[in-house]
C-alpha cells in the first residue's frame, strides 16, 4: 500500500469512527454493498425477495460513479447511495442490516456496530478458482477479508462444497445459512412469463431476431493482459453450433470488468454482440442456448439449466501456474474442454446430450448442491426476522 493510500484509509478510518455515534440504527434499513455498483448479483435477488414479500424496509443501494441509476435500472423501493461519499456512511452507520458479496465493508473500512447485522452471500458459486490464503499473495486483500469475516454474522451457501470453503479461511465459524444462492433462483425459474419477458427485452435492446439460438462466451480476467486466450474463431463457431444444434445462431460476448477496461473491440467481428454492459449476467444465463467460458464459475451456475456448455482455455497450463490455483481440474466438470479452436469445434459437433446431462446430475450431487429456485425467499424471511425483532 502507497503512503498515500495509508494516509486516505487512516483518515477514512477516522472519519467512520467520529460520525458513527450520531446516526443510531435504524430497525427497517437494509443496505447492499455489491462491489460492482450494478443492481445484480445475490444482493439484487435479495433485495427483490424482500421488495415481492412486502415488508416494511427502507432499502439502500452502494452505486460506483459510473453506476447507471434511474427506474430502468433500480426499482422504485431502491434508493441509490454514492460508495464512500457523506451520505453513503451516514446509511451504512445506521443500517440494521448490511448486505455484501465480496468484502466490501471491510474495504470501506467500515467496522459494524454491535447491533448490526453483516450477511455475506460472495459472487459466485461451485467454482474452481481459490481466493483463499494458499492460493492469494495480495496481503492487503487477505487482510481486509480476514476483518470481513471476523465480522460477518451470517453467510449464504448453496452446497457442501461452499460450505467447507468458507470453513477453509475466513468464515471458520460464522453460521451458515444454507438456503442456495438467490441469484441462481432465475436459473431454475418456472414462471415461464417472466422469462419470456426477459428474453425479449434482451433481444430487443440487442437486436437479436426472435428466431435465433443465442451462445454467449463469457471467459474471466488474466492479469497479465494477454487478448491471445479469447481468440475463438467465430465464424466457425457459429457454423458449428448451427450444424449441431440446428437453426440460425447469434453470439454474444460478455468479458470480465477487468477485461473490458482494456480489450480492443476491433479485434472482433461486426457480427458478434458485445454484451459486456449488460449488469446482470444470470439474466443472460437465463436466455441463452449454449455457454461458453474458460475457468470462470458462471458456466458452474449455467449447469443448473442442464443446456449445453463448453470450456474453451487455450492457457490451462500457463493459468494454473501463475495466475490462479484451482480447486479441480477443468477437465472434472461436466462440460467439454478444449485447449485451441480445432477442439471446439470438435467438441461442439460431437456433443453428447444425455452423457451431459447426467454427468451435470452427478457433479452438482457430488458437490451438495441444493439450489432449487426459492433461495431468495428463504433469506427475505431471515431478514424479515432480524429486522421486526
Amino acid at each position: 500500500m502507497t503512503i498515500i493510500k495509508k494516509i486516505d484509509s487512516g483518515i477514512k478510518r477516522i472519519f467512520i469512527s467520529l460520525i458513527k455515534p450520531f446516526f443510531p440504527v435504524q430497525k427497517n434499513k437494509i443496505i447492499f454493498l455489491n462491489f460492482t455498483g450494478n443492481y445484480d448479483c445475490n444482493p439484487k435477488a435479495i433485495c427483490d425477495g424482500v421488495i415481492k414479500a412486502g415488508y416494511d424496509a427502507d432499502l439502500v443501494w452502494t452505486v460506483m460513479k459510473n453506476t447507471r441509476v434511474g427506474p430502468l435500472f433500480f426499482p422504485d423501493e431502491v434508493r441509490p447511495v454514492l460508495r464512500n461519499s457523506y451520505e453513503f456512511f451516514r446509511e451504512l452507520c445506521s443500517a440494521k442490516v448490511i448486505v455484501d458479496n465480496g468484502i466490501s465493508t471491510a474495504f470501506v473500512r467500515y467496522r459494524k456496530k454491535r447491533s448490526q447485522v453483516l450477511i455475506e452471500t460472495w459472487h459466485g458459486s461451485l467454482g474452481i478458482k481459490k481466493f483463499g490464503r494458499d492460493a492469494n499473495n495480495d496481503k492487503s486483500w487477505l487482510r481486509k477479508a480476514a476483518r470481513e469475516g471476523r465480522m460477518t454474522d451470517y453467510i449464504i451457501s448453496n452446497s457442501d462444497m461452499e460450505d467447507d470453503i468458507y470453513r477453509e479461511d475466513f468464515w471458520k465459524k460464522t453460521p451458515i445459512w444454507k438456503f442456495g444462492h438467490p441469484r441462481n433462483d432465475i436459473l431454475l425459474c418456472d414462471d415461464k412469463k417472466k422469462i419470456a419477458e426477459l428474453d425479449k427485452s434482451i433481444r430487443r435492446q440487442y437486436d437479436i431476431p426472435k428466431d435465433a439460438k443465442i451462445c454467449m462466451y463469457a471467459p474471466t480476467f488474466r492479469d497479465d493482459r494477454d487478448l491471445r486466450p479469447y481468440m475463438i474463431d467465430y465464424d466457425r463457431l457459429g457454423e458449428a453450433l448451427k450444424k449441431r444444434f440446428g437453426g440460425k445462431w447469434v453470439i454474444m460476448t460478455r468479458f470480465h470488468m477487468r477485461t473490458k477496461r482494456f480489450l480492443k473491440w476491433n479485434l472482433f467481428p461486426n457480427n458478434v454482440i458485445n454484451v459486456s454492459g449488460y449488469p446482470d449476467i444470470q439474466e443472460l444465463m437465463a436466455i441463452i442456448d449454449v455457454g461458453i467460458t474458460d475457468y470462470s464459475s458462471w458456466i458452474c451456475e449455467y449447469m443448473l439449466r442442464r443446456k449445453p456448455g463448453f470450456t474453451y482455455a487455450t492457457d490451462v497450463e500457463n493459468y494454473a501456474e501463475h495466475e490462479r490455483t484451482m480447486f479441480f481440474p477443468l477437465t472434472a466438470l461436466p462440460f467439454p474442454t478444449a485447449t485451441d479452436n480445432d477442439q471446439l469445434m470438435q467438441n461442439i459437433l460431437n456433443f453428447d446430450e444425455e452423457k451431459f446431462v447426467k454427468d451435470c446430475d452427478a457433479f452438482l450431487k457430488d458437490k451438495g448442491s441444493i439450489d432449487d429456485g426459492h433461495a431468495s425467499e428463504r433469506v427475505a424471511e431471515e431478514i424479515r426476522k432480524i429486522i421486526q425483532a
